[in-house]
Formats: C-alpha cells, sequence, structure tokens
C-alpha cells in the first residue's frame, strides 16, 4: 500500500479519500480485483462496520463497490447525529447482548466527529452484561476494531467456561464413585480374608485341642 494512502475511518471527507485511493491505483497499475482489495484495506472504524455489514455477494466490482461507499455517504451527510448521541444507545429490557451490538453498530453510523475513545466509552456504558463490562475494564481497547474483536470473541465463548465446569464435576463425581467403590471392593476383601483365617485359627485350635486330650 502506498504511503501517501492513510486509512478511512469516517471522521473525515470520504470522497477526497476515494480520489486518492483511485489515483494511487492507477499508478500502481493494479488489476480491478486488486483495488477492491486494496480499498478494503484502508478502511477502518465506522466505515469498516459499514463494508462488514454489506450483504453477501452485493459487491462484483470495484465500481459496485465505490457505488456504495459514495450512496452511503451522501446518505450519512443527509443526516448526522451529534457524538453524544453514542451514550444514548442503551440495551434494552430483554434485548440480549448479540442484538445491542448489531444495533450499536447500526445507529452509531451515523455519528461522525466521535473520536474512538468516545464510540468505545458509549458501548462500554450502553451493555449491561457484567462479564463482558468486566472483560472490557479489565484491558480497554484502544479502538474501536479491537473492542468489536474481544466482544465477539466473548459472544462465541462465553458457554465454553461453564460446559468445561460441568464436564469436570461430571467427572470429578464418577472419580469419587470410583474410589468408594473400589474400598468397599477392597473392604469386602479384607473381611472375607478375615472370615478365612477364622475358620482356619478355629480348626486348628480344634485339632490341637484333640491332640492333648487325654
Amino acid at each position: 500500500m502506498p504511503s501517501h494512502i492513510k486509512t478511512c475511518d469516517g471522521s473525515k471527507d470520504l470522497e477526497d479519500h476515494l480520489k486518492i485511493f483511485q489515483a494511487a491505483a492507477k499508478m500502481e497499475r493494479w488489476a480491478m480485483p486488486t483495488w477492491c482489495h486494496m480499498f478494503n484495506s484502508t478502511l477502518t472504524g465506522n466505515v469498516r462496520v459499514w463494508f462488514d455489514d454489506l450483504p453477501a455477494e452485493s459487491i462484483d466490482s470495484y465500481d459496485d463497490l465505490k457505488k456504495a461507499f459514495l450512496e452511503n455517504y451522501l446518505q450519512q451527510k443527509k443526516y448526522i447525529k451529534d457524538p453524544i448521541e453514542l451514550h444514548n444507545i442503551k440495551q434494552r429490557d430483554g434485548e440480549s447482548t448479540k442484538d445491542i451490538v448489531r444495533r450499536y453498530k447500526l445507529e452509531s453510523r451515523d455519528v461522525k466527529g466521535a473520536p474512538e475513545r468516545m464510540r468505545i466509552s458509549g458501548f462500554v456504558h450502553g451493555i449491561t452484561n457484567p462479564e463482558l463490562i468486566k472483560r472490557l475494564h479489565d484491558k480497554i481497547p484502544k479502538i474501536v476494531d479491537e473492542m468489536m474483536r474481544v466482544t465477539t470473541s466473548f459472544l462465541r465463548g462465553k458457554w465454553q467456561p461453564r460446559i468445561t465446569s460441568e464436564r469436570n464435576r461430571f467427572h470429578h463425581g464418577n472419580n469419587k464413585r470410583v474410589s468408594r467403590g473400589k474400598i468397599l471392593r477392597k473392604e469386602d476383601s479384607v473381611t472375607s480374608q478375615s472370615r478365612k483365617g477364622s475358620k482356619i485359627d478355629s480348626r486348628s485350635s480344634q485339632k490341637l485341642s484333640k491332640k492333648f486330650l487325654p
């Protein structure tokens, strides 16, 4: 990627970013599929969220990507929310963590000029899942992309500890039952040997008694 092509997070003029990118692509003589791949790699933050949410197979060429990009830009220019609106996106009663994550992405698109810290703060204050909040507070993300990666990882693996715990408890319980069974069998064996020993001692004493009787 040429050094003069900067990343685009939606906070600056998107049309300027498009013009700079196209000029560089022509100079580098990239093949058209490479245009799409390289343009995709310049997107971060809110614009990256927009790109990731595009319908599957909706982009067949760079022209399609450019058209969708400009339409999104023009739509955003018509209605731009104040950055303070980020803190008004709250998780509703009965709304899952997965749903509030998706809604936050969609509603925060229209907020322009908000720094990364404000977007992260708005998200953390809007969710109600205590485990996710703790995870984000333990290592506070520096950018929105990092925050979303942590959140996605949490949503995919949040049940794993519980499943592992249940499995450990199950095996631990089995071990207890096995150990107890071994103890009982050992006790039965000792008791049986004791009984045999008692019978032998009894027979021996009887023989001795008969031997020494007059």
